[in-house]
Formats: C-alpha cells, structure tokens, sequence
C-alpha cells in the first residue's frame, strides 16, 4: 500500500483515538524514510561508516568514447 493513499480524508473517517495512531505512525515512517536516504556524505557520520566497496557518488567514472580497446599502437604479442 502507497502512501499517497493514506488522504487526510480517509483518516478522518477513523474513530479519533486511531487517526491519533495512523498520524504519530506515518510521521515516524517518515522518518525513518528519510534516514535511510542517508550517507557519510550527507549527514553527521563520518566518512569511515561508509561501506568501503560503495563507491561515492563524487567518484563517479565517465564512460569513455571508443570500442574499449586497449592501446591500439601495441604490436600483438600472443602470436609468439
């Protein structure tokens, strides 16, 4: 279930001691949500918490143009 379908109308419906319940239950999901998206990078943690196989967002590589190759100017060796 979304929560997008959890409208203010649909709350209302409610008995008053549940929509006390489903308002203090979304606003913790929401925030757990929200720390989730969280990283070293941008919160209070220091960098040392970060996986250290998970590659920074600032530290992403460009793909380069060209079949991918190697040096082109390089004799073929495995011949020999």
């Amino acid at each position: 279930m979304s929560l997008e379908l959890v409208t203010e109308e649909l709350i209302a419906r409610q008995p008053a001691e549940a929509q006390v319940i489903i308002r203090l239950l979304l606003a913790k999901l929401e925030a757990e949500l929200k720390a989730l998206k969280q990283t070293p990078q941008n919160s209070s943690l220091p960098p040392s918490t970060q996986h250290p196989f998970m590659p920074s967002p600032r530290r992403r590589r460009r793909n380069r143009s060209g079949s991918g190759v190697g040096n082109r100017g390089m004799p073929n060796l495995s011949g020999r």
